[in-house]
């Protein structure tokens, strides 16, 4: 909903305002620099901290980014975020503005979020915003709502994460322009009739009698739909006094004991249970007999339509009696369920599985004798219009979303059913909800919905029934002019072989052809043969690199925008990449379903999609990427793009080059400071084969963020150039080369295949530590034998000879049977660098070479102004992108990047006639003295050259405005980490550090927290594997229930999507020397459901590469509603410093709170009594 409010009110501004810089600030005291009264709030603003936590506070400090003050906001209990409210703005209706401010955070995350919203009288608008360890501008655009006149501006969600965050120079300007928003078409429904045959909302007369002719000669209770309706007329009916509240969804669907999904049994009397298909346990708590209800209401909406169908068929008025039968039933209830919505179990299924199959079956009916004017009312005022009129304000409601899409089906199905001109004008035209506005505000400009394929494909099951619907009572929707995108741009998308919405293809053909704008079919025997190209989603943020065509092609794609692609509601893994060769996809891709642990537990981390993961942590919520290019040419194809944002302080870039035979793919991860783990997590279909050393690993590989599912852990340590093999099949398998240099550990392990639970993936984790680094490699689909047979790493050299992973890295591959060797090259630094005798000013170059001074087979430059070796170059004078290939003794193909034009000179031996052509046209041009040849050339243009014996170097001078590269957004230098927190109690120390006592944690016995002393901070942190505030952990000190003294820690249950519920973990660093000692951890815990799964973990940092889980993660331990201790030991090894531990609930399906009690941490193999802790004593003083 949020995003669909951005996409309705952020656009292109009418150029005509006078620069930002010279605007005045609309926000009074944005600088913070006024405090009148020195109550430490600045003066107009308002802190509103959560209710009864005494730890959050916020006052003005020094740490200002200009000016002397700053505002600070000191991290709570971390469970609920305040609220900063701006003075009151002054605001013009239907008008542009730019709100922009500066954030700085401190703590132990590199990243906290910010929901910055814009309040106004006629309406909210909210926008994450994200802020780091070094001062960073957020700028957002947004557009007043009509009739709005005053607002503020709220910053919500502080101090739930960052230790301190900072907030500085809030401005708001006026753009002085109006939004242009994307045009909207409008179909002019003033005079249209409603046709007086039925039926029309599935089907017309004319479509049933086709249907009956194909009959002919048969029975026609022989016809499936007859078939289907005849077990309905037997069905014993029942109208509940009771609706289903949406509530109910997530608790009354699933079995607690084995999560499979509960059956309902309506009784003779009309009562109800749920019944579990696997265990047999029945269920008769309201939420399982709301939700039978609701099943049962579903079905009796299914019969309606059945029995319609029939009728139609048959003319059998039996069919048409039960069919009325059950809508008076239904028209009977249905205001006292209280209208639309609580038919069925969730707000979303009644539109598709209750309310259009009645209208359906009405509609087929509604000429039967079963039905009396009397009926027709009662069906039509008390239902039929009733859920129409709601689900078009519910449409409103979840404006511009895919929602909608699936209410405004519906509400055009009644529409018709009823003949209700006003609910079929609002399922076209509405200006929120109607299927227009829809098509104008859902999908971009290249057609594509901004929620990603998934939801793509979800919107279409609303949209083409409307079309369709419409078209069958002589509307014609598809004369919207963007409407054929939507079609256009899933095939850019596809895999060879794949299809979408194969339906919506067929009618969609046919009505575009018919308009006189034909549309080839996509799929099967008679699909359309026109080619499709590499494609990039700009406006998404997707590349999509294609080589060949057909089976032999190869598919290559990632990742860079906000939204994922194969996800549904999920931020895009930075960089993840997708690959299909051989006939096939070669790396998993999507999610599972939401009612999966999976879904949430694994399939949307970072782990899970072959891109980088830093310090065990899943990436940072929904960065937006910065592109750096996309460029095609006939022997190689790039894509590239960057991000500073998703892990604070580190910088991902990734580049991928596609040839004909392999992928290049140079992935780096260049940090500000410090040292870092790097974790590349290489997913592939198949058998993995590597014939390093591997030693054996206890399993799982870590306790969070998806390790905790890699399993049947192997690893080695390497710092050469190593290569695993993947064997899908006989006729294929990929072969990896994965590039020396840094020390590697390289982990083989089982992975969950994202969409199917019972299915693994072998992978390989390889892992690193350092400041930086790049993982190079090499990826070789192969049917027969792999042909790549050398990949190595270049030497790079920058400015001042620097080197090293900071300036660039290149490597070179060879392969059998081909002499000389390709070589591809990624600058991250600016300026001149030289890669082994290849010069280099840009951000990207490619080319192969037979020796080091004959002319290349290609070259390839990508945003630069040179690419050098030996006598041969391509030059500009800004930074542009230029291919030459040779493409025999005297024939030259030269290509034009996407962003460049301008005079390109050829210098060399023109012995002869030179030409130059463009798609066999000749060009005009200017050779000189035999030695120079001059041509204009546009953007994204291939020339051909002849006449050209040795060609020496090619430069382009460039002509027009140089697009603006996106870049790193630089900020003041860091303040010093935030010094760690005082937990305001003095304890007595063993001699190595540790608490003195057999208990090693502190306050174990949660004895001491925020209701007892809320003076004292608690050194138990609580976190979770989502970053989004909304999915922040529910935690409290539970004083009616405890195993030992007064309290115990509750974690509250949290559904992460229906009835998956997510996890939650509480969490101490623990003082002393643990290196070499064998500890034991335990805790007491109960459960409100059993089972809920818990686990326990202790792990160690090693300095030298990072926090070391093994052995130090737990099975999961089946936890009921009684208390029970749970247990976990495991020694150390030598190298081990600092120390954790963690009580973890883990995702899954159900599942209840949990109640933590009497945590302790001791020395030795075995657990013992437990001993209260030093520090809770000492607080107890």
């Amino acid at each position: 909903m949020i995003r669909g409010v951005l996409v309705l009110l952020m656009g292109a501004v009418c150029a005509s305002a006078a620069p930002a810089s010279e605007r005045a600030n609309l926000v009074a005291n944005g600088g913070f620099e006024a405090d009148a009264d020195g109550d430490g709030i600045p003066d107009g603003w308002t802190l509103a901290p959560p209710e009864g936590d005494a730890h959050l506070k916020g006052a003005l400090s020094t740490q200002a980014r200009s000016g002397e003050r700053s505002f600070c906001v000191e991290k709570g209990l971390g469970k609920r975020g305040a609220t900063l409210t701006s003075p009151t703005l002054t605001l013009k209706p239907d008008a542009a503005y730019e709100v922009s401010l500066w954030l700085r955070m401190e703590g132990a995350f590199p990243r906290d979020s910010v929901s910055l919203g814009i309040i106004t009288n006629g309406g909210n608008q909210y926008f994450e915003i994200h802020a780091g360890r070094r001062w960073r501008q957020s700028t957002v655009s947004f557009s007043t709502p009509a009739g709005a006149t005053s607002g503020t501006i709220q910053l919500r969600q502080l101090g739930i994460l960052a230790d301190r965050l900072y907030i500085d120079d809030v401005r708001l300007r006026d753009k002085q322009a109006k939004a242009e928003r994307p045009p909207i078409h409008q179909t002019d429904l003033t005079r249209f009739e409603f046709p007086e045959d039925r039926p029309r909302v599935e089907h017309t007369a004319a479509e049933i009698a086709e249907m009956k002719q194909a009959m002919a000669g048969r029975d026609i209770r022989e016809h499936n739909w007859v078939k289907a309706a005849e077990p309905y007329l037997d069905l014993k009916l029942h109208f509940f006094e009771e609706g289903c509240d949406q509530k109910y969804y997530t608790t009354g669907r699933n079995c607690p004991a084995d999560a499979a999904g509960l059956r309902p049994i309506i009784h003779e009397d009309g009562s109800q249970e749920m019944e579990c298909p696997k265990c047999g346990k029945t269920y008769k708590e309201e939420a399982h007999r709301a939700v039978a209800r609701a099943l049962f209401n579903q079905r009796m909406a299914s019969g309606v339509r059945a029995l319609g169908r029939a009728y139609a068929l048959t003319g059998d008025e039996r069919y048409a009696r039960k069919a009325t039968e059950i809508l008076l039933g239904i028209a009977g209830r249905y205001r006292q369920w209280g209208g639309g919505g609580h038919a069925v179990h969730y707000v979303l299924h009644e539109p598709y599985a209750f309310l259009t199959p009645c209208a359906t079956g009405y509609d087929y009916i509604y000429g039967s004798a079963a039905l009396s004017d009397a009926d027709r009312r009662k069906i039509e005022d008390d239902f039929l219009r009733v859920g129409g009129q709601d689900y078009a304000k519910q449409g409103i409601t979840d404006r511009l979303n895919n929602r909608s899409a699936v209410y405004s089906e519906a509400v055009m199905a009644l529409g018709i059913a009823i003949r209700d001109k006003a609910l079929v004008e609002h399922a076209i035209n509405n200006p929120y909800a109607g299927f227009h506005t829809l098509v104008a505000h859902i999908f971009d400009s290249d057609g594509l919905s901004w929620e990603g394929f998934g939801y793509h494909t979800y919107t279409m099951t609303g949209l083409t029934p409307i079309a369709e619907k419409a078209y069958r009572i002589g509307i014609n929707v598809y004369k919207d002019p963007t409407y054929r995108k939507v079609f256009e741009a899933p095939l850019r998308l596809l895999v060879p072989g794949e299809t979408a919405m194969v339906d919506d293809y067929k009618l969609a053909c046919q009505r575009f052809t018919d308009l006189g704008q034909p549309m080839e079919y996509p799929f099967g025997e008679g699909a359309g043969k026109t080619p499709v190209p590499s494609f990039n989603f700009r406006n998404f943020g997707y590349g999509v690199l294609r080589s060949r065509q057909g089976e032999s092609q190869t598919y290559l794609s990632m990742e860079y925008g906000k939204e994922t692609m194969f996800m549904g509601h999920a931020p895009a893994p930075k960089f993840s990449l997708l690959l299909y060769a051989n006939g096939r996809v070669l790396t998993p891709r999507g999610a599972a379903t939401y009612g999966s642990d999976l879904c949430g537990g694994w399939s949307r981390r970072t782990l899970a999609h072959n891109c980088l993961t830093v310090d065990d942590k899943d990436q940072w919520g929904r960065t937006l990427g910065r592109f750096i290019a996309f460029e095609t040419a006939p022997r190689l194809q790039v894509m590239r793009a960057a991000d500073d944002q998703t892990y604070g302080g580190i910088n991902l870039d990734r580049t991928l080059f596609l040839t004909d035979g392999y992928v290049v793919d140079l992935s780096a991860a260049l940090a500000e400071e410090g040292q870092h783990r790097y974790d590349f997590c290489y997913r592939i279909f198949g058998r993995l084969r590597c014939d390093l050393s591997f030693q054996e690993r206890k399993s799982p590989l870590g306790a969070g963020h998806g390790y905790q599912y890699l399993t049947d852990v192997r690893s080695a340590r390497t710092g050469d150039t190593w290569q695993a093999d993947w064997r899908q099949a006989e006729e294929s398998a990929l072969r990896l080369w994965v590039v020396g240099g840094p020390a590697t550990e390289v982990i083989a392990c089982a992975s969950p295949d994202n969409e199917k639970p019972d299915q693994t993936v072998d992978a390989i984790v390889a892992r690193r530590w350092g400041e930086g680094t790049v993982f190079a490699s090499v990826w070789e689909p192969y049917r027969g034998q792999a042909q790549v047979s050398r990949v190595r790493r270049l030497p790079v050299q920058g400015a001042e000879g620097k080197t090293g992973d900071s300036e660039g890295v290149g490597i070179e591959v060879v392969r059998d049977g081909q002499p000389g060797a390709d070589c591809f090259l990624a600058a991250y630094a600016p300026g001149k660098k030289t890669f082994g005798d290849i010069e280099l000013d840009g951000r990207i170059g490619a080319g192969r070479w037979r020796s080091g001074q004959a002319a290349p087979d290609y070259l390839h430059l990508v945003k630069g102004v040179l690419l050098k070796r030996g006598g041969h170059s391509l030059a500009a004078s800004a930074p542009s992108s230029l291919y030459v290939e040779q493409l025999s003794a005297d024939r030259l193909l030269v290509k034009v990047g996407s962003e460049s034009a301008g005079k390109l000179t050829l210098s060399g031996r023109l012995p002869g006639a030179a030409k130059v052509t463009r798609d066999g046209k000749p060009v005009a041009m200017k050779v000189a003295r035999e030695q120079t040849l001059t041509f204009s050339v546009a953007r994204d243009a291939a020339y051909e050259v002849t006449g050209v014996a040795d060609w020496r170097s090619i430069r382009l001078v460039r002509e027009g405005p140089v697009e603006r590269e996106e870049a790193p957004q630089a900020g003041a230098a860091p303040v010093a980490a935030a010094a760690t927190p005082d937990f305001g109690v003095r304890a007595g120390l063993a001699p190595d550090g540790a608490l003195a006592g057999k208990n090693k944690l502190a306050n174990g016995g949660f004895e001491v927290n925020y209701q007892t002393w809320d003076k004292a901070a608690n050194p138990w942190e609580c976190w979770c594997a989502y970053h989004f505030a909304r999915f922040r952990p529910d935690y409290d000190y539970d004083g009616e229930t405890a195993h030992s003294g007064r309290y115990s820690l509750k974690l509250a249950r949290k559904e992460w999507a229906n009835e998956s519920t997510q996890d939650a973990w509480v969490e101490q660093k623990v003082p002393g020397s643990w290196a070499n000692k064998t500890v034991t951890l335990s805790a007491w815990v109960k459960a409100s459901l059993d089972p809920t799964r818990v686990r326990l973990c202790i792990y160690g940092l090693n300095p030298k590469w990072g926090n070391d889980y093994e052995g130090g993660v737990s099975p999961k331990f089946d936890v009921g509603t009684e208390w029970q201790r749970i247990t976990w030991t495991r020694t150390f090894g030598p190298d081990i410093t600092d120390v954790y531990v963690m009580v973890k609930r883990e995702h899954q399906v159900l599942g209840g709170d949990i109640w933590v009690d009497d945590v302790q941490l001791e020395e030795g193999g075995q657990a013992t009594e437990f001993a209260l802790d030093g520090w809770t004593a000492a607080a107890g003083k």
